[in-house]
């Protein structure tokens, strides 16, 4: 049974959308010390139950009945990810059954949390450690995207939103906040890129094209900012907004990649003309 302070701490908590499931079983309570996003902590490992092979550098049927160290914001698989959500509704002495809950099965675990290390509330960091956080997300972005897309996803909204407090980055300066404006503002535009590159695979085409805005703005945009956004104005139909954002990169002729999405414009702003001349013709014939 739960200890008396069920009253305050609860004894579930759900979070249904991500297949995500918690029942306090025992509460040894020591204080309200509670995990936030910015932690590391240790639990112990009672009980894992139907782990099938699944990705995790915490839950091992060789680390039951062994504590283990997490440190927030590291995960790079799924169960990692989600277990990290799971562990940040505990409290110290808390023993919580935690269910995962995907479409390629249920993962059940009991863990004890026996000490929260170290705490941190994001409103409390400093730019250079914002900086770090963001450029944190953005590097488990690019490590999960081939694999979990979705996932990536996330991580890279998480970096944006780690920036976006410190809007408008000029002016910020090295001397006075320990980071330059230029240095955040150029981590934004590499996450809006990778953010692209996310809502590319999920065809929303029109918000690749708002995420890569400032490759119009720049006198040398990267390359992946404006193939991205390139190809959406391709799958938009926008011919001559394509063909313009790949000619806004001075050797495209020397890239087999932008060469290849050249001639996809071409042709399709050709065949877009002649249904359009087709139709004019059956209007007046």
């Amino acid at each position: 049974m739960a200890h008396k302070m069920e009253w305050y701490i609860g004894t579930e908590w759900k979070m249904p959308r991500k297949g995500l499931h918690k029942t306090v079983l025992a509460l040894d309570f020591k204080s309200l010390s509670k995990p936030h996003i910015l932690s590391k902590v240790i639990f112990n490992i009672q009980e894992i139950q139907n782990l099938q092979g699944r990705e995790s550098m915490y839950l091992d049927d060789q680390k039951v009945k062994q504590d283990v160290t997490m440190e927030m914001g590291k995960a790079c698989t799924p169960l990692d990810y989600y277990l990290e959500i799971l562990v940040q509704q505990m409290i110290e002495g808390e023993t919580a059954q935690c269910i995962i809950e995907t479409r390629t099965g249920k993962t059940v675990c009991i863990l004890t949390l026996k000490s929260v290390l170290e705490s941190k509330e994001i409103q409390m960091l400093t730019p250079p450690e914002m900086y770090q956080l963001a450029l944190n997300y953005k590097e488990n972005g690019v490590k999960m995207f081939r694999t979990y897309p979705k996932f990536a996803h996330e991580y890279f909204a998480r970096a944006a939103k780690c920036l976006i407090s410190y809007k408008k980055f000029e002016n910020l300066t090295k001397k006075r906040d320990g980071i330059a404006g230029k240095d955040m503002g150029e981590l934004m535009l590499q996450i809006h890129t990778n953010l692209a590159a996310c809502l590319l695979n999920e065809k929303r085409y029109e918000d690749v094209v708002y995420h890569t805005n400032f490759v119009d703005n720049m006198s040398e945009p990267a390359e992946k900012s404006v193939y991205r956004r390139a190809v959406a104005y391709y799958h938009m139909k926008e011919f001559e907004l394509a063909q313009k954002t790949i000619e806004r990169l001075p050797n495209f002729r020397e890239k087999k990649e932008f060469m290849s999405l050249y001639q996809k414009v071409k042709d399709g702003w050709k065949v877009s003309n002649n249904q359009f001349k087709g139709m004019v013709q059956k209007m007046f014939s």
